[in-house]
């Protein structure tokens, strides 16, 4: 028994004193700027909480996305961008999406004379991001111009959440948006509790902020947000990194078959009530449906279409025009190639009368 106790203790006290090397490893690493891709691999680990602080420590380094997305800020480069006036382009787009989206649009101008578009968008974004956006931006839009919505498959269990922090573990984006839910006669925003970064660093709304996450959102987790002071183990953040993804693909699959969020009756809700509301002000509404490659996201055209063609909505859906199995129409990040791009930015030029 004593022998036993022994070569456990001898074993526990050489693990902790690999764990403390490795640890030592990293920071020489990390400080010397070698090892680069080592260092992040360890770094996916740490607890939500432990990255923000490390990005609100290094400001403007590679990857930081402490600062990225907050509504305040996009409404007001918007409403800069609303007053300088559109004199210089014949068709005048607002997008409210993600980089797909921003990457089509980009090719589209690219293509035009008179092309002009006014983005808000953030990575990564659910759907609503977006349609909260377009919300909150309506006193920023003209009659005549063109609003297009964008939506891509793999966002969609974002619905359920209320920031990126919480459904995106290895980079948890701390900006937020609204989680909308049905209603009676519409759909019902539920506002996050902080809108900004200053409200985030904030000590007593932060502590609101935790409690409005761990009773409504359902990927909020001890397992991605407790225990930080285990961040300082490089073993355990290895841990935390399995145990933290595994939790999120749960939730993931929980949203998409319907048990955690009615993600399907919102996604229809929206598409209507942005129709609805871009018409009411004179705007043409379009719908943007990027599909991915991965076969476990929600299927937005077949969720969508007949709704959309129903209510006279125009719409681009890349799964009606590219081969999602065809790993040629994809970048290394699952973006699409410039090719597929410039060809959907050409169709939208097209559509909207834009040379």
């Amino acid at each position: 028994m004593k022998r036993t106790a022994l070569l456990v203790s001898l074993t526990v006290a050489f693990l902790a004193l690999l764990d403390f090397g490795v640890a030592q490893a990293l920071r020489w690493a990390e400080g010397s700027g070698r090892l680069g891709s080592l260092v992040q691999y360890f770094e996916y680990g740490r607890s939500v909480p432990g990255k923000h602080a490390r990005w609100a420590e290094a400001p403007g380094t590679p990857g930081n996305l402490y600062e990225v997305a907050w509504r305040p800020d996009i409404l007001a480069m918007s409403k800069a961008e609303f007053a300088q006036g559109a004199a210089d382009a014949s068709v005048q787009v607002r997008s409210y999406s993600m980089s797909f989206v921003e990457n089509i649009l980009g090719a589209a101008t690219a293509q035009s004379d008179t092309l002009r578009v006014d983005s808000h968008s953030g990575p990564s974004a659910p759907p609503n991001f977006t349609y909260g956006m377009f919300l909150e931006d309506r006193a920023n839009r003209r009659a005549g111009e063109v609003v297009v919505l964008g939506f891509v498959s793999s966002a969609v269990p974002g619905m359920a959440a209320f920031t990126n922090a919480t459904w995106i573990f290895e980079q948890p984006a701390p900006f937020t948006y609204p989680v909308f839910v049905p209603g009676e006669s519409g759909l019902v925003t539920v506002a996050p509790v902080v809108g900004s970064l200053a409200e985030l660093e904030d000590p007593a709304q932060a502590r609101l902020w935790q409690m409005q996450q761990a009773r409504y959102d359902p990927f909020y987790s001890a397992i991605t947000h407790g225990a930080t002071w285990l961040d300082a183990s490089p073993f355990a953040r290895l841990v935390r990194r399995a145990w933290a993804t595994a939790h999120v693909e749960n939730v993931r699959a929980d949203v998409l078959h319907g048990q955690a969020y009615p993600y399907e009756e919102v996604l229809r809700g929206m598409v209507t009530e942005f129709a609805a509301t871009a018409r009411a002000d004179g705007q043409e509404p379009w719908v943007f449906l990027i599909q991915t490659r991965d076969p476990r996201d929600a299927d937005l055209l077949a969720l969508l279409q007949e709704t959309l063609e129903a209510e006279g909505i125009n719409y681009l859906a890349s799964a009606e025009h590219i081969d999602l199995r065809d790993p040629t129409n994809f970048i290394s990040d699952g973006h699409y190639t410039p090719e597929v791009d410039a060809m959907f930015g050409q169709m939208f030029l097209e559509a909207v009368g834009a040379r």
